[in-house]
């Protein structure tokens, strides 16, 4: 660590305050790995909880998730008066205009809020169902994602769903053996749901029905609100989406799921016509009647209730059959299976995914911690991120109150936890394959993966490498280490972001680049194909931060060109790293440009994996042409965006590559992609730079990045 005397950091306090920064790293770094035998996502909270505490989001783990809960056992309200109160904010007063000063927004539960700077104050509340001047000029028409079906419907003429109908008669799931009506294959003008579940017996998934129930009473609660939706605003009217409200809809809109009902079935089969008496039908019902239904569903034994309010509703019936369900126990064959059925359980196996992709994955929830912990439950959590229209799972609380309706935002569904637990499992993957540091076995233990069949390590472990990559993740916790690349001006000179940097899109959203063509970059981040390319007897990969290609580097006719690696663990960095010097030549030709160094810089909100490096400094380069590389996320937000725009203002190109994107991922930047930023600094006096031992967390990066003491213009 850095050693100044005392009397020397009294004179010097930004030389304290900069040591202390670095403690913060080590500290939270020494207490996440502080005891034996812990779990990835132990170690995740632990971190978490040594960082400085900011009022930011950020990461969520299942051991969080579970210390919030006992808290609120502990000192939570009783449930019927929490849901009385968790109804103040829809009676609370609501302006019609949003209020003056500067103020941030929150989303949820359908509301949108004000909330004052700084101290984060509600001075409004405006429900995003009813259409008001603020976002009117903001939205845009935009329906949910039709399901592929008629994609993938060749590859899957042997699946078996059963319609929603067959569902209600048998009032719970029967064995494949015992189920008279199967529907074999995928079609349009059906939706085609994916139940994932837990087991809740070793022989029987669902052993008393309330599986059942809640599937059959949600289901038709939905196409009930597709119905409505679809009469209030129009059977092909699209729904209106605030791309700067996060994307959430705005005036007359349904759940995620009653949309994909609207647009895949109700306007396939219905027109304004034969819409009405359904809709008329439901409006003497009552909606009321059928979201309380669905709030007691579990007590429904027989579906008795559900089979008299669809006596009342004869119009709707025909609208059920059209939904096909795919649950495990109902569509695979059990064991003890025949030759035949051993056949189709294997490929059934082998076409999950396409199952998931063809159509929407419905999650019933109710211990979370063991849902996530269950091998076959979290794969296909992850999986329904990939291949939902719209990357968001239905979920269904199971022990929850009611069945929600509107839309949901990250916070209130499954999506933000399940993204954070896809960090998590990243990291014990690239533990196991880059660094070869555990077993498979060893692997799945460590992220607290459970199986009933161990025999199902294979095809679940080959899986997780098709599904790990996570979409990208900031928090101000981040551990940064590595190296960070800056320009070098010459003459002991370097451009660096000034200290309190934060990035900022321009006004309209869009980042000012121009797209310079594609390159299949996929290979940066497919460990399947790291493992394939790796030689058997391959010693430890090569974990250098900065490297240099030896050589002549200025005699050629091509443009120099530094690559700039950002990552979001030390593991990814070197499987991207080592891809590209595996492919550097290819890299050249396609971009014209002669590689002469190369950096990594890990960005990890969740270090829990192996920290082969562990250290930070800052790295003086000189080069005609600066290529920074990584996800999409990271490469346009946050440490890749400052080296984007410190590049730019240094008045070189800077070329960008998403290694997460297939088509038009090269760009260049041909503006400030971060407008709202202070300009870059000249710092005079480099010297020999300062190396922080543990790195240092996001929050501390630019301003104590470098030692204090040279002059910054």
């Amino acid at each position: 660590m850095l050693s100044i005397p005392p009397e020397k950091l009294r004179r010097h306090p930004r030389l304290l305050y900069a040591r202390r920064a670095s403690e913060a790293a080590a500290k939270a770094l020494a207490y996440a790995r502080g005891g034996a035998g812990q779990t990835y996502d132990d170690i995740a909270y632990r971190y978490l909880c040594a960082c400085p505490q900011v009022p930011f989001l950020g990461v969520e783990t299942l051991a969080g998730r579970a210390e919030q809960e006992r808290r609120r056992q502990r000192v939570g309200l009783p449930s019927d008066v929490a849901q009385l109160a968790g109804q103040r904010d829809f009676l609370a007063h609501r302006h019609l205009v949003m209020p003056d000063g500067e103020f941030r927004v929150g989303i949820e539960r359908g509301l949108l809020f004000a909330m004052a700077e700084p101290e984060g104050t509600i001075v409004g509340r405006f429900p995003l169902t009813v259409r008001h001047r603020m976002l009117d000029g903001l939205s845009k028409p935009q329906d949910v994602r039709p399901q592929p079906t008629m994609s993938v419907w060749t590859h899957l003429t042997e699946s078996r769903w059963l319609p929603l109908d067959e569902l209600i008669r048998y009032a719970r799931f029967p064995p494949m053996r015992e189920a008279s009506r199967l529907v074999r294959g995928v079609f349009p003008g059906r939706h085609h749901v994916f139940v994932s579940h837990r087991w809740l017996d070793v022989g029987q998934p669902d052993p008393d029905g309330t599986q059942a129930r809640l599937v059959a009473w949600h289901l038709v609660a939905s196409m009930c609100e597709a119905v409505r939706v679809a009469h209030r605003r129009g059977l092909h009217t699209p729904r209106q989406v605030a791309p700067a409200a996060m994307n959430m809809p705005v005036g007359v809109a349904g759940s995620d799921l009653a949309e994909c009902l609207l647009v895949g079935v109700l306007r396939e089969v219905v027109d304004d016509t034969s819409l009405a008496p359904v809709a008329q039908e439901l409006e003497r019902v009552g909606m009321d009647a059928v979201e309380l239904g669905a709030a007691e569903a579990s007590d429904d034994i027989g579906l008795e209730r559900l089979s008299a309010l669809l006596d009342a509703l004869p119009a709707l019936r025909p609208l059920l059959e059209r939904i096909h369900i795919w649950y495990d126990y109902t569509c695979v064959p059990q064991a003890p299976r025949t030759p035949e059925e051993q056949g189709l359980f294997r490929r059934t196996l082998e076409s999950l995914f396409l199952l998931q992709f063809a159509g929407r994955t419905l999650v019933l929830l109710d211990d979370v911690a063991d849902y996530l912990g269950r091998a076959w439950c979290s794969l296909e959590a992850a999986t329904s991120l990939t291949s939902t229209a719209g990357g968001r799972p239905d979920i269904l609380h199971t022990g929850g109150p009611a069945r929600p309706s509107g839309p949901a935002t990250d916070a209130e569904s499954l999506r933000s936890l399940v993204n954070d637990r896809q960090l998590v499992i990243w990291r014990g993957l690239l533990d196991t394959e880059v660094f070869r540091l555990q077993t498979r076995e060893e692997c799945l233990r460590r992220l607290g993966l459970s199986m009933a069949e161990p025999g199902d390590l294979p095809y679940l472990y080959d899986r997780m490498l098709s599904f790990a990559v996570p979409n990208g993740r900031m928090s101000r916790h981040a551990l940064v280490t590595g190296v960070v690349p800056l320009p070098d001006m010459g003459e002991g000179k370097i451009l660096i972001p000034m200290p309190d940097y934060s990035g900022s899109q321009p006004v309209d959203g869009g980042r000012p680049v121009r797209v310079l063509g594609s390159l299949d970059g996929w290979g940066g981040l497919n460990l399947r194909g790291h493992i394939e390319e790796r030689p058997t007897d391959a010693g430890p990969p090569d974990v250098t931060p900065y490297w240099r290609v030896p050589g002549p580097d200025a005699a050629g006719t091509t443009p120099t060109c530094h690559v700039a690696v950002v990552a979001e663990c030390e593991g990814e960095a070197v499987l991207i790293s080592s891809w590209l010097r595996r492919h550097r030549a290819e890299l050249e030709k396609r971009l014209r440009v002669t590689v002469v160094s190369g950096s990594w810089t890990a960005v990890d909100p969740v270090p829990v994996g192996h920290l082969p490096h562990g250290r930070l400094r800052a790295q003086p380069v000189r080069a005609d042409v600066w290529l920074v590389v990584g996800k999409s996320g990271l490469v346009a937000n946050d440490v890749g965006q400052a080296l984007c725009r410190v590049v730019y203002d240094a008045r070189l190109p800077a070329i960008t590559v998403s290694l997460d994107r297939t088509e038009e991922n090269v760009e260049q930047v041909v503006g400030d992609v971060a407008p709202g930023a202070p300009p870059s600094g000249l710092l005079s006096g480099w010297g020999s730079g300062y190396e922080h031992p543990s790195g240092l967390l996001y929050m501390h990066l630019y301003q104590h990045l470098l030692r204090w003491g040279a002059s910054v213009h």
